[in-house]
């Protein structure tokens, strides 16, 4: 037991995280009205359908039938064809902030869930904190190096990250996906994800069964600290000034939609190779696009030199978020 080490991660996002259950929301499950989407229990909705045979039927066809005007209506509009206003459908509501979308808030289509757990509450997987953890310690402490994957002395098998607490469901907001090229204006693309909001904190607890993966750990704001010095030089560096969330100490990046060099290996990728292997279409130029999103620009306050200062959470007109960036503290549990 001496070997094994505890340690609370404390995370703090700075923009909208997406981990994705794999899963979506088609415009036939939800409903959008009165400032919010709200994503009913669909059993609880069926059961009072149920009421009324013609109702069932309908809404069976409604669901079933891929032709006719039914293909693309809403649910919203399925329920009011049918005359049914009953809204006390269990499910869960996420108040639209106005930047879901660039069109109107009631033409999203298909909305990439978060991940829940049994109860339907969204979470962190400690897999995709790993995930992330790895990511930084590769481009730093095992720089060029071969790691023994998957053997005996794998030091990643010494590291045991939990899954976070459940967060209320008051912690999600709906974002868009936007996408940036140095040459051209921000893009806002079709694809809608569910995602915990900015300045959504978490505790997470590791734990270390051997003394070197526990150095790993307790330096591992440092090592973070180097590698977001290489994504700036490597990539981030061309961002417009106002796009970069920059005066934060200990980031690390989180789940999915955060791009290529929040995730690669640099001193193995060659992206020279990856181009070649690209269709014509999606072709990567130069270093690829900036993953960003838009949000709500909440304000914070944090104390420095004993003095309590009123910050942004970004600096630009734009609503723009850098994808998936977050910062961290991490310290060992005696």
């Amino acid at each position: 037991m001496d070997n094994y080490h505890v340690f609370e991660f404390k995370l703090t996002t700075l923009a909208p995280v997406f981990i994705g259950s794999g899963d979506k929301y088609t415009s036939k499950q939800y409903i959008y009205e009165n400032g919010s989407y709200y994503f009913p229990d669909f059993m609880k909705l069926y059961q009072k359908l149920s009421k009324n045979p013609r109702d069932v039927q309908a809404f069976e066809n409604y669901l079933l039938t891929p032709k006719g005007n039914q293909r693309k209506m809403r649910l919203t509009e399925f329920l009011n064809s049918i005359n049914f206003d009953d809204r006390d459908l269990g499910g869960y509501k996420v108040k639209a902030t106005g930047f879901e979308t660039d069109k109107r808030p009631d033409s999203l289509n298909d909305i990439a869930q978060f991940i829940k757990d049994p109860y339907g509450y969204p979470y962190i997987p400690g897999t995709s904190l790993k995930g992330a953890i790895k990511t930084i310690l590769i481009n730093t402490y095992f720089k060029g190096q071969e790691i023994p994957w998957g053997g005996k002395d794998d030091i990643f098998n010494e590291i045991r990250v939990a899954d976070s607490a459940p967060f209320e469901k008051e912690q999600l907001v709906i974002c868009q996906k936007w996408d940036f090229n140095l040459t051209k204006e921000p893009k806002p693309l079709p694809l809608t994800r569910e995602c915990l909001k900015p300045h959504s904190k978490a505790t997470i607890q590791i734990v270390t069964t051997s003394s070197r993966a526990a150095g790993l750990i307790a330096s591992l704001r440092d090592y973070a600290d180097d590698f977001y010095k290489q994504y700036q030089r490597r990539f981030l560096g061309q961002l417009p000034a106002e796009y970069e969330q920059d005066y934060f100490n200990h980031v690390i990046y989180l789940g999915g939609g955060t791009g290529l060099w929040t995730k690669a290996d640099y001193s193995r990728i060659n992206i020279e190779e990856v181009r070649r292997h690209t269709p014509v279409r999606t072709k990567m130029k130069g270093n690829g696009v900036y993953k960003l999103t838009k949000a709500k620009n909440d304000s914070f306050k944090i104390k420095r030199n004993g003095q309590i200062e009123q910050r942004q959470l970004i600096q630009n007109r734009d609503n723009l978020f850098e994808m998936g960036k977050c910062v961290f503290k991490v310290n060992e549990k005696k």
